[in-house]
């Protein structure tokens, strides 16, 4: 009964694409029914796991840290990236590339509703580690974008068998297991105050992106979340935005990266 309640719980989270109740699922007719399982469900006795990821972690970040290339000291001058995210990029594709084409930049996205690092929803034909992993398999070497974070926070909130820690060193691994590849990580933000999706828990992922800069020399953070609390963005749901606000998100992501 424990395992049934807990995979229960995950698929709601899953299907409900960061919402606090499967009807904000249903504005996208795109997002799968919310009787559908999950890709992968926790351990009936797993805990909430808050913590960074100890040494048995699956993916581990670069055995040494590695300096600064020279590039990276002379900046990063990206013109082409890949980006990757949940439904925060996925309700906005065309206008993200038209903000990134704005800045000089050529943009391949890769994002869906509901999706994480390390699940998904059925529908979704891939996680967002399989994404980039399919961006290095057909050669990419541009920079690179992951808006990801909103689902997975929730997740382990709800009791996923991993920590948050793990779930961005198999992110970061994804793209570069030497930790070369620059990557900027947009954090996260929501108005929620309570749920799974509750600022508080965007706040344990962002503290977990800013432990990660140490482990990844190739990572940055766009303080995002910073950006959001002004109400510049504005919500449409506590959690995704309206038309204006993903006008701001989006040129506020391809400024960040243009000024690396």
């Amino acid at each position: 009964m424990t395992k049934t309640l807990l995979g229960c719980a995950l698929l709601m989270i899953a299907s409900a694409c960061g919402s606090d109740d499967a009807s904000d699922a249903a504005k996208d007719a795109s997002l799968p029914d919310a009787t559908q399982d999950v890709a992968v469900e926790a351990p009936a006795d797993t805990g909430v796991a808050d913590g960074p990821a100890d040494a048995g972690s699956d993916a581990s970040a670069p055995d040494a840290p590695a300096e600064a290339s020279a590039d990276a000291a002379a900046g990063w001058g990206c013109t082409e990236v890949a980006h990757i995210g949940d439904s925060l990029t996925a309700y906005t594709i065309d206008p993200l590339k038209q903000a990134y084409a704005k800045v000089g930049i050529s943009a391949q996205v890769d994002a869906y509703g509901g999706r994480a690092i390390i699940q998904k929803l059925p529908a979704d034909p891939k996680t967002g580690k399989q994404a980039a992993l399919d961006f290095v398999a057909a050669g990419f070497s541009g920079c690179w974008v992951v808006a990801l974070g909103t689902n997975d926070t929730a997740n382990i909130a709800a009791g996923a068998w991993y920590t948050r820690a793990q779930a961005i060193d198999q992110m970061m691994t994804a793209i570069d297991p030497k930790g070369t590849k620059p990557v900027l990580w947009v954090n996260a933000h929501t108005t929620k105050t309570t749920g799974y999706w509750s600022n508080a828990n965007m706040l344990l992922w962002n503290a977990a992106l800013t432990e990660a800069l140490t482990r990844w020399p190739n990572l940055k953070i766009y303080d995002w979340a910073k950006v959001a609390a002004t109400g510049s963005a504005p919500f449409s749901d506590g959690i995704h935005h309206t038309t204006a606000g993903y006008a701001v998100r989006n040129q506020s992501i391809a400024a960040a990266l243009a000024a690396e």
